[in-house]
């Protein structure tokens, strides 16, 4: 592999927020440990249904794992977040990982350069009780480091859809089609340029204080990236759009006020419906045969059907479709994270509107009176279904 060893790169290192240690694991015991992490946070905590699971000592690896940086988050002995980082070139990642992540698209980015390094981070977790810590954000600017340290210019990842608004905040973009991970359901390949420090500022990322301090800045990568990828794209950046342009674009699909058409937003004025919306929705564009929910999984959005048409593999006499604009379909997963009680998968190219779980507590902690009645909504159509 062509990245340098990471007893070289990184020693555990005091953050004075919340006396959290940031480190890599070498020692066969700590990643041990990030293994049981990740069973307990995957298997245990949201029940995917993972092959090649070692069930037996609850611990959950594969092949990246061999030549990853292992990265974890401490407080005091206890590990509460993790993530992995494998930087190499493109031969050195499995051939499903370069189709999925389109990554020789970015071997001639700017001048053919088959030794050029990718980033790939994967296995980004952290436990439900620090959700709200700066963990998350210290493995990520760890992983960002990393990669400008090597000569990265362009850092991938992959999440489902209720994670898109929080990769975006970050500074990552998406770029490519959905595709399927047995397991753990419906991915977005996701991308960051890392010199793009204009676009790290423009949608305030956490990583722009440090973006901005380094030097390695590759001006025609970030050019041609936004050239090939952002101009004249269908793909609506949440931290892009703003709060007026998202309503208009929600209205020209339904065809009417969201807050007439979608049901969850009709104890809402329309300025608090639109301040809801910006703050924990993001429009996505899925292809036909995306598995967009999966039985059996923790359900973490309230996804409204726009446009398109869906079917439930589950469900067969009769058949149940969604064809409604506004329509909501799935589990509610904004107020409370249930499991999916069905696989619903596009027949057709469809838009959803995700509502993400995951961004809804930090709206309910600053607009509490919205969230409220939302919350008031979602019992009274539970009551009613």
């Amino acid at each position: 592999m062509t990245t340098s060893n990471p007893k070289s790169i990184i020693n555990i290192t005091d953050s004075s927020e919340n006396s959290i240690r940031v480190g890599i694991a070498v020692t066969p015991e700590e990643k041990r440990e990030i293994y049981h992490f990740r069973y307990q946070t995957y298997v245990e905590e949201m029940s995917k249904q993972i092959d090649n699971v070692d069930h037996t000592n609850r611990l959950l690896h594969d092949d990246l794992d061999e030549w990853a940086y292992l990265l974890y988050a401490r407080i005091n002995s206890d590990i509460i977040a993790t993530m992995r980082v494998n930087i190499g070139v493109l031969a050195d990642f499995p051939p499903n990982l370069v189709k999925f992540l389109s990554l020789d698209t970015f071997l001639n980015s700017n001048t053919q350069n088959y030794n050029r390094q990718f980033t790939y981070a994967s296995k980004l977790m952290v436990s439900p009780s620090h959700r709200s810590s700066p963990a998350l954000y210290l493995l990520i600017a760890k992983c960002y480091e990393f990669s400008c340290d090597n000569g990265v210019e362009f850092g991938f990842s992959a999440c489902n859809l209720h994670l898109l608004r929080l990769y975006e905040q970050i500074g990552w973009h998406r770029y490519s089609k959905n595709f399927l991970d047995p397991g753990y359901g419906l991915l977005v390949p996701i991308v960051m340029v890392g010199g793009d420090i204009e676009h790290f500022g423009k949608i305030r990322s956490p990583l722009f204080r440090i973006a901005r301090k380094r030097k390695e800045v590759t001006t025609p990568t970030v050019e041609w990236f936004h050239e090939k990828f952002t101009k004249g794209s269908s793909i609506i950046n949440s931290q892009i759009v703003t709060e007026d342009q998202l309503w208009s674009i929600v209205c020209n699909f339904l065809h009417q006020p969201p807050t007439e058409a979608i049901a969850i937003l009709h104890r809402l004025s329309e300025t608090e419906a639109k301040k809801f919306l910006h703050s924990c929705g993001i429009l996505v564009q899925c292809n036909t045969g995306d598995v967009i929910t999966n039985q059996g999984d923790i359900s973490y959005s309230y996804n409204i059907l726009l446009s398109g048409k869906l079917k439930s593999l589950t469900f067969h006499h009769p058949i149940k479709e969604y064809t409604v604009s506004g329509q909501h379909f799935g589990t509610n997963g904004l107020t409370e994270h249930n499991k999916n009680t069905e696989d619903i998968t596009a027949i057709t190219s469809t838009q959803i509107l995700v509502l993400s779980g995951m961004a809804f507590p930090r709206f309910f902690h600053s607009q509490p009176d919205i969230a409220h009645k939302i919350v008031q909504t979602m019992r009274s159509l539970i009551k009613l279904s």
